[in-house]
């Protein structure tokens, strides 16, 4: 069996990702905050308001190695971005949606903070 997430997506990670902190919220017994690393991705999308109304809204993700966090990701928990300018300011985010690639990695769909949860 090949193993893609230590053929791609571990260097993948390594030549294109971010740090991150993550802060799980939740649980039993609580998970503290942990160092992550993933690949930042934003996309525009249009979203129909109404008919014949449209808007346009950002979308971001960030790609993870499931194998390199010490517990999966859950919806809700925090994902803090530090100042680096790239696609991605500095900010607070909270995970929206998880998708398994079934290769050992997750794209994680993250919105604003200050949208709320």
């Amino acid at each position: 069996m090949i193993d893609f997430a230590a053929l791609a997506l571990g260097p993948g990670i390594a030549a294109f990702g971010r740090p991150v902190t993550v802060t799980p919220n939740g649980g039993r017994p609580p998970i503290p905050p942990f160092p992550a690393t993933g690949v930042w991705t934003s996309r525009v999308t249009e979203v129909v308001v109404g008919p014949d109304e449209t808007m346009n809204s950002r979308v971001l993700t960030l790609g993870i190695a499931l194998a390199a966090w010490p517990v999966p990701p859950r919806q809700g928990w925090a994902i803090r971005v530090p100042a680096a300018g790239s696609l991605v300011d500095e900010g607070s985010f909270w995970i929206d949606h998880i998708d398994l690639d079934g290769q050992g990695g997750a794209t994680l769909t993250l919105k604003n903070q200050q949208q709320g949860a």
